[in-house]
């Protein structure tokens, strides 16, 4: 017999179900095929535009039949399309790990540039150049992974303990503080670094926070560790649903919450660090993506992660694009034109204190 109870919950339920769905502007599996139609479509007006254009048909007989000798070949397929492919790696690592750690913390203000996992990261791979500049690009990942952990850590210790009031309210913004605390520290540690070792040259590429110089060997040394990354993301995606809860009623649902949040944590670390092993602390993809994505299709992180994985590889993408054709032949760094668009939404939330739909 249904109690009068379990029928309060059942519609409560229903109800809860029916306001999601009126939340979603957009249906998942539409705005994954609108993704990946723009990433094509990206992909293409890079390989064709910059310094010197590239028509259509020399792009396809360069994939079909390429020939070293000719110039525009090489451009598209040793300069170009390596770039394309690991901005749109780049992106969808960051905006991953953007929407794990607002979806595990319940952080609006969470993302691996405001808690110190990007400014760790780069702290890794200074030491890696200063102490072991012969260290193989996967064992440079290794570092990266490693930096993005310290950065983590120490971020959480300082925010937790600065964040507790006598009520233990628990502040996001002041969470945001201490991670801009602490990626000021470890900026300034990394500068010095580099300046007593000689070695800024090396770093120059990913520390100006851009993807320009890329080859085919950064792409697949970093593949693997998105690919592994992504699919641990997916794995997972159901158990943040269920953080979202509480880790109380989490528990109470049978989650090891404990080792979600683990898996979780290795899982941000490893796409971090991979993404700034080989383009450098690129900001605010990781704030601003997870929130666009909850905005059009709602807060179920099945669909959250995947979507915010296309959704980020086609912003870093356009914005690399934007990059290179805003001051031909020069290059912007691409992290100016994604600083400019997520300062402004960083003070937003900041204003919001944690009243970001989650």
């Amino acid at each position: 017999m249904i109690s009068d109870s379990s029928l309060s919950v059942s519609k409560g339920s229903g109800k809860a179900a029916v306001t999601e769905a009126k939340k979603r502007r957009l249906r998942p599996s539409f705005l994954i095929l609108l993704l990946s139609v723009g990433i094509i479509a990206g992909i293409l007006l890079f390989v064709t535009t910059g310094a010197a254009d590239i028509r259509l048909h020399t792009v396809i007989e360069a994939l079909l039949h390429y020939n070293e000798s000719q110039v525009q070949h090489y451009t598209v397929m040793a300069v170009r399309l390596p770039r394309a492919l690991t901005a749109v790696i780049v992106g969808a690592c960051f905006a991953i790990s953007g929407a794990i750690m607002q979806g595990m913390t319940r952080n609006p203000l969470a993302s691996p540039s405001l808690l110190g996992v990007s400014s760790g990261a780069r702290f890794g791979i200074v030491l890696a150049f200063a102490f072991y500049p012969q260290l193989s690009y996967h064992q440079m990942i290794g570092v990266s992974f490693l930096g993005a952990a310290l950065g983590t850590l120490t971020v959480y210790g300082i925010g937790v303990l600065a964040s507790y009031k006598a009520a233990q309210h628990y502040s996001h913004v002041k969470l945001a503080l201490a991670g801009a605390a602490v990626s000021a520290l470890l900026a300034s540690l990394s500068e010095g670094i580099q300046i007593y070792f000689g070695i800024a040259q090396e770093v120059m590429y990913w520390y100006a926070a851009g993807i320009a110089g890329v080859k085919w060997i950064d792409v697949l040394s970093v593949l693997p560790w998105a690919i592994a990354g992504i699919l641990l993301a997916l794995i997972i995606s159901k158990n943040i649903n269920l953080l979202g809860l509480g880790d109380e009623v989490a528990a109470g649902l049978g989650q090891r919450v404990k080792r979600v949040k683990l898996f979780g944590a290795l899982t941000v670390f490893a796409l971090t660090g991979a993404a700034v092993a080989v383009a450098g602390p690129i900001g605010f993809i990781g704030l601003i993506i997870p929130h666009l994505t909850r905005f059009l299709i709602g807060v179920d992180y099945r669909w959250v992660i995947p979507c915010s994985g296309l959704f980020g590889g086609w912003l870093l993408l356009t914005a690399d694009t934007v990059a290179r054709l805003v001051n031909p032949p020069q290059e912007t760094p691409v992290g100016i034109i994604t600083a400019l668009l997520g300062v402004p939404f960083f003070l937003y939330l900041a204003r919001k204190d944690g009243k970001a739909n989650l």
